[in-house]
């Protein structure tokens, strides 16, 4: 990697311009980048993507992120950055506009939709140069009790390069999924594209989540008759609304399980919430506003002469066996005639 100054400079000056306008919309490492590899530049230090990624323990990915970011504000100029890239520092001036950035890093949005694929020398450079790295390949080989093959360094890697996932929430990641009986790769994925979709980006917010989903959707998953796997979108969007939108408490929604199950055999998510949705609109929060709406329900029925399904009167069936009037015999006139016949015979 070469670098070069687009102007004369005696000293690394951080100017107001670069604070005000680019350093605060933009991951502080970014920030680290440009004025580390400008004072190593001053004083004639050779530099390379591979030192940058080494100092900051960050990826070389990240590194060149960085100095795309600041292409992108016009305060630097790239060239060849597929190859031997070439670095010019230009002049900071004030910006027409700078896109604000995520000001967090590890960034938590994945940069695309399609995991990407790293070669099996990148992942051996990568196991071999960073330590953390390195354990967090050992550390899922103990926990998944197997040695990792090719894609399963892939999959792993990508976590932290591509979700942008910190390493120890990794390692807890591995952990909690295999403590839960999951130890297939593909079933953890999904687990790491959920926590960074909801931010996880330390160790802490981890420890909350995984509380909060185990508390929540897990008791939820195990009313519905699903007590293994992970919800799928259209199920968690549901349980969001109640939990999040709805605020229904946990012994609410089990309640509309139970009455679920009472009318169908199985829950099912869609009539769950209609009865869910019922009690909302009625402002109903709690077991004791169900006990006291059913009251009025069943008060109701009968002020308008609705006889309850339990105290209808069960009519006989019908059939083509019993579809005649059934007789009505005096036995008691039979006994008459009978003794009466006895005693003519005894005389």
């Amino acid at each position: 990697m070469k670098m070069k100054l687009g102007c004369k400079r005696q000293n690394i000056e951080i100017s107001c311009i670069f604070i005000d306008h680019y350093m605060m919309s933009c991951p502080p490492v970014y920030s680290l980048i440009y004025i580390f590899s400008m004072k190593k530049l001053i004083h004639g230090e050779a530099i390379s993507i591979v030192d940058i990624a080494r100092q900051f323990n960050i990826t070389e990915g990240d590194v060149l992120n960085a100095w795309k970011h600041w292409e992108n504000t016009g305060i630097v100029k790239l060239e060849n950055p597929d190859k031997d890239i070439s670095i010019t520092f230009l002049p900071v001036n004030i910006p027409e506009k700078v896109e604000v950035q995520p000001s967090i890093l590890p960034a938590i949005k994945p940069i695309s939709g399609i995991r990407p694929q790293y070669t099996i020398d990148e992942l051996t450079v990568y196991r071999q140069q960073c330590r953390d790295v390195a354990r967090i390949f050992e550390r899922a080989e103990q926990t998944l009790g197997k040695l990792l093959y090719y894609n399963d360094m892939n999959i792993l890697f990508s976590f932290h390069d591509w979700l942008r996932l910190p390493l120890d929430v990794i390692e807890y990641l591995l952990v909690y999924c295999a403590e839960n009986g999951h130890r297939n790769l593909r079933y953890i994925e999904k687990c790491a594209l959920d926590w960074a979709d909801n931010g996880i980006d330390d160790l802490e917010k981890a420890l909350n989540y995984v509380q909060a989903f185990d508390k929540n959707y897990r008791t939820i998953l195990h009313y519905m008759g699903q007590t293994s796997g992970y919800p799928t979108p259209s199920h968690r969007k549901y349980m969001d609304k109640w939990l999040d939108e709805w605020k229904m408490p946990l012994d609410l929604i089990m309640e509309a399980c139970d009455r679920c199950v009472s009318q169908i055999d199985k829950p099912k998510f869609n009539y769950v919430d209609k009865i869910l949705a019922e009690w909302h609109k009625k402002d109903i929060t709690d077991i004791a506003g169900v006990k006291a709406a059913d009251v009025e329900f069943a008060k109701n029925r009968e002020a308008s002469g609705i006889v309850p399904i339990d105290k209808k009167v069960a009519k006989p069936k019908t059939n083509r066996f019993v579809n005649f009037t059934q007789r009505e015999n005096d036995y008691s006139k039979w006994e008459q005639l009978e003794r009466a016949y006895l005693e003519q015979k005894l005389k």
